[in-house]
């Protein structure tokens, strides 16, 4: 697929989304309606606030946050939901006093943004995919391994500990260098000769 086409399906889904969503100028100064829901523009930062841009990347499913916050770069709107301060059971970084780390962590320095407060927050009903075939892990697992059609016990393996044997009287250890270098030499002794028990004269 070269560029052109890709750039003509971008457009043409681009157009898609926005036919998708209806946005209104609301009867109040920095209100409208999205799909027939009202919002309040809190915070337009360098002029951010693109009606055609949040139409084409506007979904249903952001209709449950009670802020949205926009943030432009490289010419694309990308959208982020965050919850009212103080709601129960959703994580600090979620809700909208995180804003602020938000802003400096992850988007780009000095970038524009903007803020819409959603007047009528509710639950949106989530689809659920289709459930997807699992694929056994434990077939991955048996590799060369053939099925006979017979249980299969899995055997504990312990390394072995081979017992030392006395050693050798006739060997002798000695320590050379400093502690923190050590090197050990074996040598054998010398065969010592058993003193005679008292001599007679």
């Amino acid at each position: 697929m070269n560029r052109e086409r890709m750039k003509e399906l971008a457009e043409s889904q681009f157009a898609e989304r926005q036919t998708a969503t209806t946005i209104v100028a609301g009867s109040q100064p920095n209100t409208l309606n999205i799909n027939g829901r009202g919002y309040e523009l809190v915070k337009n930062y360098r002029e951010a606030y693109d009606e055609a841009m949040l139409a084409a990347r506007f979904s249903t499913f952001l209709e449950k946050y009670d802020y949205l916050v926009g943030d432009i770069a490289s010419g694309q709107l990308r959208l982020r939901g965050f919850y009212e301060q103080g709601t129960p059971g959703i994580a600090r970084n979620q809700q909208i006093n995180a804003l602020e780390d938000y802003l400096f962590e992850d988007i780009n320095f000095g970038a524009p943004y903007f803020v819409l407060h959603n007047l009528e927050p509710h639950q949106v009903e989530e689809k659920e995919d289709e459930p997807k075939a699992r694929k056994s892990r434990h077939r991955h697992r048996n590799h060369g391994k053939k099925d006979n059609g017979k249980a299969e016990i899995d055997e504990k393996k312990k390394p072995v500990n081979k017992k030392q044997g006395p050693k050798p009287k006739n060997s002798e250890v000695k320590v050379k260098g400093k502690s923190n270098r050590r090197h050990f030499e074996v040598r054998e002794r010398k065969a010592e000769k058993p003193e005679s028990k008292g001599t007679q004269a």
